[in-house]
């Protein structure tokens, strides 16, 4: 009898372990990268197509201006609307443009179409430096121009 009891015992621990896990809850990892996502949008009155846009961030405005890109995506979408999200992005301050080489000439053209987050004004786009903490998704909507 002691061997029947000793038994269903051994039987109800092992029933526990295994429908607990057997272990501790472990913690959510702590995020280290945040999120820059958006949508891009044609001025009124303008027409064409936003799709595969390249989207960038930059550390300073001089990588701007150099065309270091830190990081870029293709912006997904068709006609005067699409989207775009980057990820992994490393926790700090950044400025970001969208660009659609329209004639594929790999330079800025008259008819390419041009935004920055801040104001797309040309030839002097007045941009808006934003920061992103980790675990954050920071959004940063931005209206196209065509290029004159």
């Amino acid at each position: 009898m002691k061997k029947l009891w000793l038994l269903l015992f051994a039987m109800i621990l092992m029933v526990s372990a295994v429908s607990c896990g057997g272990e501790e809850d472990e913690p959510e990892p702590t995020p280290t990268t945040a999120t820059i996502s958006g949508t891009l949008t044609l001025q009124a009155g303008v027409s064409g197509d936003l799709n595969n846009t390249r989207v960038a961030i930059y550390t300073s405005y001089d990588d701007w201006f150099y065309d270091r890109v830190l990081k870029s995506v293709a912006a997904t979408g068709s006609g005067a609307s699409a989207t775009y999200t980057i990820t992994d992005v490393a926790p700090g301050n950044y400025y970001l443009d969208a660009w659609k080489d329209v004639d594929n000439s790999a330079t800025w053209n008259s008819n390419d179409l041009f935004g920055v987050y801040g104001q797309s004004l040309w030839p002097s786009p007045q941009f808006t430096p934003f920061s992103v903490s980790a675990g954050q998704t920071f959004t940063a909507n931005v209206i196209m121009i065509v290029l004159p």
